[in-house]
């Protein structure tokens, strides 16, 4: 949004304002939070940096080499004819720096457009917290208390790409782990919750490996499930106009 009320008309500009500013940004929150969790799992903090840095460096030369191989032996990638190679994340940021550099949110949040009532949300978004924190300073008893505006509203940055069935899929999983189990069993959610977050990060990235090489030359069956995405947007994260 600032890079494109300065440098308009440039989406290279803003997508290099972007990389060196926004996902800097994100990618530390990203690595404190993992120092937050090995914090609680009592793990010094110096081993886990190194650990964090060494990954880093090796996870950049596998993932540019990974993009390489992809390029050179998916036809059709980043297009719905590579699908499931279509490139949702990246086609999500592509269109990110042509409606903020190339048009330039002048021309698409300015006074003539039928988008400008949407800046007023920042106004909204500043003030929505307020009757909250008066209300819990009132009754700090009350489950209003555990209302966090900033964290409900921050989820939607994810979207798109990522599909409406992940925000379903978060919703139960929070709701038994951080409810359910949190209320009910509580010492053993703080034993092994952090644990358990953990193991299923790992599980995730073991099992996406795994997946994808048995599954390399298996043809799946054909049932309701795998007929169709259900969804015009789910395959390519756009509807493509005629």
């Amino acid at each position: 949004f600032i890079i494109g009320y300065a440098r308009p008309g440039d989406p290279i500009a803003n997508v290099t304002f972007k990389v060196y500013g926004y996902i800097t940004m994100a990618q530390a929150l990203s690595l404190v939070g993992d120092q937050k969790l090995g914090h609680y799992m009592k793990i010094p903090p110096r081993h886990l940096f190194i650990a964090q840095l060494i990954g880093t460096i090796i996870c950049g030369f596998v993932q540019l080499g990974v993009a390489f191989w992809l390029m050179n032996t998916v036809e059709n990638m980043c297009t719905p004819e590579g699908a499931p190679f279509t490139c949702i994340q990246a086609n999500t940021f592509f269109s990110a720096s042509v409606i903020w550099g190339l048009v330039g949110p002048e021309r698409m949040f300015g006074s003539s457009s039928p988008y400008h009532p949407t800046l007023y949300l920042f106004i909204f978004g500043l003030l929505l917290p307020l009757p909250f924190w008066l209300y819990t300073r009132k009754f700090p008893d009350s489950w209003v208390r555990h209302i966090h505006t900033p964290l409900l509203f921050i989820a939607s940055g994810y979207m798109p790409p990522a599909p409406s069935h992940v925000y379903t899929n978060w919703f139960i999983g929070c709701f038994f782990f951080n409810y359910i189990w949190h209320k009910y069993r509580n010492a053993q959610w703080s034993r092994y919750a952090f644990s358990l977050s953990a193991g299923l990060d790992s599980g995730l990235a073991i099992s996406g490996i795994l997946i994808y090489f048995i599954f390399m030359d298996v043809k799946i069956p054909a049932w309701w499930g795998s007929n169709t995405q259900h969804c015009p947007l789910a395959a390519n994260g756009y509807l493509a106009q005629p």
